[in-house]
């Protein structure tokens, strides 16, 4: 069950995509005075609710410390389970692809810089960029290659670092 643990995305980031406000969500998960909430029910049930919802918290912008949630996704599928209409579904659709997301960045690999030194992925990538040019690749090809390569070592370059020209980016239509 540790597994589940591991990705998470926070209440404050399911009411956005429930579009509803986040005290809602809370009051949900830790009911009111004339109703248990969801984590009470799990709990006295044996549930493990902590397969579902973490406690945590977050500073707003004042800087005042508030609760919310860690929540997994078990925890979101068992909110979508609880939700109904048109609010359930476009809540299901966000969180699936945002969990989909989070899982594809986890498996690309991240070398670490302890490993191989920033020396060594700038001699690689200028063999690599000699080798592409000897072959006529377009600019943009190596750049996209340079930016690929310069990504799996955690070296980040603006979004606009490929610069795709517009020839390039032409589709014609057959009619």
């Amino acid at each position: 069950m540790n597994e589940l643990r591991k990705t998470t995305i926070t209440t404050l980031e399911v009411a956005e995509m429930m579009e509803t406000e986040h005290s809602k969500i809370i009051r949900k998960l830790e009911g009111s005075k004339d109703r248990k909430g969801f984590i009470q029910i799990l709990a006295e049930a044996q549930m493990g609710v902590s397969d579902y919802f973490i406690p945590s918290s977050y500073k707003d912008s004042s800087g005042k410390e508030n609760k919310c949630y860690q929540v997994t996704k078990l925890g979101c599928d068992f909110l979508a389970n609880k939700s109904t209409g048109e609010k359930g579904v476009i809540f299901t659709a966000r969180y699936v692809k945002r969990f989909y997301e989070m899982e594809h960045r986890k498996t690309e690999k991240i070398y670490e810089t302890k490993a191989t030194s920033l020396g060594e992925v700038a001699s690689f990538n200028k063999e690599m960029d000699k080798r592409m040019e000897k072959q006529g690749s377009a600019p943009w090809k190596i750049c996209e290659a340079f930016k690929m390569v310069s990504e799996q070592f955690g070296i980040r370059l603006p979004e606009d670092f490929v610069k795709v020209p517009e020839y390039e980016q032409m589709k014609l239509s057959l009619m």
